[in-house]
């Protein structure tokens, strides 16, 4: 009798034997990246993982409606966790594992436990990378601007510069994404609660509540050596998990149109050094352009004030452009761009040569993009 009663059961609940969330733990951190997050035009190299691969996993989602569908989960407890329905209000898994120093820099100085450091290096093909994630936490509602939370981090590095960025940013702002910048009343239209009464994610989704599907960007130099750490862990003490899903194969590379505007440079009487404030502004010229997959073209325009011969004033300009080429060439724009060069002497003003004050906004070389 109680055989058939479960038959029935099962036939009148199909979804029974079928959860909509599914995890497995028992993939490598090499097949996770670059079978299921990276698209595949990226070049990357050096993969690791610090951490328990109870807290690394691949997810899958049949809810409708659902952000993300499969991707990578990262977790400060197990990462099966994350599977609901969504009965208990602190869902905990503790390992007694070391934490991270930048993250517990990210967090205030508050020592981290259990961490999740997912990293690898990759060499972007266009000037911007891209990836999609969600963060969930069971620290809602309950521990928002307790004075410490669950942190994570996407940190992008510039190997050639050493710079470093956390890319997992509230949009608009600076601040690192976790449960005080989004929230039921802050920043609340990132913000979904999992609860029975508001979100159809309940029945299958642990987590007390989940950022909507968020975008970590940023602009690169194309070809050149980057490292992104994603990485997340506990706060203080082990309680409370929280976990952050990258969505599949999202980690791209593409190309976002520049816009270069033009820079002047300007000279001191008879001279054709460049000053330091003229180095700065052809440094960020420059880097723009090397941030551009194309090969471009440049004008390079030179200028004098009226004081002296036409013949001085004229070589003069050719020496400014000179200046100007070699600085710009030795940041490695030789093979990068197609050059123009013009030396226009004293015949273009752009204020009287009758004072000291116009002259000085004459002596000027002036570089622009050409569109081909």
């Amino acid at each position: 009798m109680a055989y058939w009663w479960v038959i029935g059961f099962i036939g009148l609940f199909p979804g029974f034997l079928h959860a909509q969330v599914q995890i497995d733990t028992s993939f490598t951190e090499d097949i996770l990246v670059k079978e299921y997050f990276l698209q595949s035009e990226l070049k990357v190299n050096a993969i690791s993982y610090l951490g328990t691969y109870q807290a690394l996993g691949l997810f899958n989602s049949k809810l409708p409606g659902f952000p993300i569908l499969q991707g990578i989960i990262l977790s400060t407890g197990k990462a099966t966790n994350a599977i609901g329905p969504n009965r208990a209000q602190g869902t905990s898994s503790v390992f007694y594992r070391g934490g991270d120093e930048k993250l517990s820099k990210l967090s205030g100085g508050h020592e981290t436990h259990d961490a999740a450091v997912l990293e690898f290096t990759f060499f972007p093909t266009y000037n911007t990378i891209a990836f999609d994630y969600l963060f969930a936490s069971e620290e809602y509602p309950e521990y928002v601007n307790k004075g410490f939370n669950d942190v994570f981090a996407f940190i992008l590095t510039d190997l050639r510069t050493k710079k470093s960025k956390n890319l997992a940013i509230v949009p608009g702002t600076q601040l690192p994404v976790h449960i005080d910048h989004i929230n039921a009343k802050t920043n609340a239209e990132w913000f979904i609660v999992n609860d029975r009464r508001q979100n159809p994610y309940y029945s299958s989704l642990e987590y007390d509540g989940l950022t909507t599907m968020m975008t970590a960007e940023a602009s690169v130099v194309p070809g050149r050596p980057y490292r992104i750490k994603l990485a997340i862990a506990d706060v203080y003490d082990g309680k409370l998990d929280s976990g952050v899903i990258l969505r599949e194969k999202s980690f791209r590379s593409f190309y976002t149109p520049l816009e270069i505007n033009p820079v002047t440079v300007y000279f001191s009487l008879n001279s054709s050094q460049l000053s330091s404030v003229a180095q700065t502004n052809l440094r960020q010229f420059a880097q723009q352009l090397l941030e551009s997959p194309r090969k471009l073209g440049i004008r390079v325009i030179g200028h004098t004030d009226a004081l002296g011969t036409d013949g001085f004033n004229q070589q003069l300009s050719q020496r400014r452009v000179q200046s100007v080429v070699d600085f710009l060439a030795s940041l490695g724009l030789r093979s990068k761009v197609k050059l123009y060069r013009q030396s226009q002497g004293e015949s273009q003003p752009v204020a009287s040569n009758a004072d000291k004050a116009g002259r000085a906004q004459n002596r000027r070389v002036e570089v622009m993009l050409v569109q081909h």
